[in-house]
């Protein structure tokens, strides 16, 4: 993992080389997070700028800064510092348990890695991080804490692979939950072969989901959604998930310096 340090002493800016994928490889995309030691809107303004000068010293990129939960006043600091409101992330969630799937699934198994990179990146072949998977990248993240197979829900017809729901539990084994009792179920990906859309899949998909996190005695559940993935957010919403937040990414492209 390629990384760059900005730092005065007090104040640090972590630029972390973007995780790309065989389709993304011309890309040289930075994450930056910011550890201001106090809530200083111009030294975190200080801070956005040191980073882009950085990235221009080291060949020039693009660099995603993110916002959770943001309003529209966070817009005014990284717009200052020429960062551009780029990409919305809505965070949904709904308790359950929720009405009976019409659809069975099953827990992953290792035969199914070339049919789940077909489906995946079939169906989010134009989202930034989900599409362009490839068995390293699955095995990578099915190696984190979290992980189990049965949590990894497949639906197959006569042999046939249709589509997942892949469910990821928080509170017990995710790092970024820090251990919390409370747990928490989250929809990770849901994804349904383009051929077999327009059936209501995706829906009974994320029905089995929730049943599944139900037997489990979990009684939250949220995802993250693209807030222009317009026929997403309507099945979700006649699921009866609702909005609770907002993560705001933005984007600045630097070029080298040549100086």
């Amino acid at each position: 993992m390629e990384q760059l340090l900005v730092s005065d002493g007090t104040d640090n800016a972590t630029l972390t080389k973007k995780n790309v994928w065989d389709t993304e490889k011309e890309n040289n995309t930075w994450l930056l997070e910011l550890k201001i030691l106090e809530n200083n809107e111009e030294r975190s303004r200080r801070m956005l700028e040191a980073a882009a000068h950085t990235v221009s010293l080291s060949g020039g990129g693009t660099i995603e800064y993110w916002i959770e939960n943001v309003n529209d006043e966070d817009d005014n600091l990284p717009v200052s510092a020429g960062y551009s409101p780029f990409r919305d992330l809505k965070i949904l969630s709904r308790s359950i348990p929720a009405i009976p799937a019409e659809i069975e699934t099953r827990e992953f198994i290792p035969s199914d890695y070339k049919e789940i990179i077909q489906i995946n990146n079939a169906a989010f072949y134009w989202h930034p991080e989900q599409g362009g998977m490839t068995e390293i990248s699955l095995k990578e993240t099915q190696s984190e804490t979290w992980y189990t197979n049965d949590d990894f829900r497949i639906l197959e017809v006569d042999g046939e692979l249709k589509g997942f729901c892949w469910m990821k539990v928080h509170g017990s084994s995710c790092t970024c939950c820090d251990k919390s009792k409370l747990l928490k179920g989250e929809i990770f990906v849901i994804a349904v072969d383009p051929s077999f859309q327009g059936q209501g899949l995706g829906r009974q998909l994320a029905l089995a989901g929730l049943e599944w996190m139900s037997k489990k005695k979990i009684r939250e559940v949220f995802l993250y959604v693209e807030s222009d993935n317009h026929p997403a957010l309507k099945t979700y919403n006649s699921l009866g998930f609702e909005h609770l937040s907002t993560n705001r990414c933005f984007q600045r492209v630097i070029r080298q310096d040549n100086s």
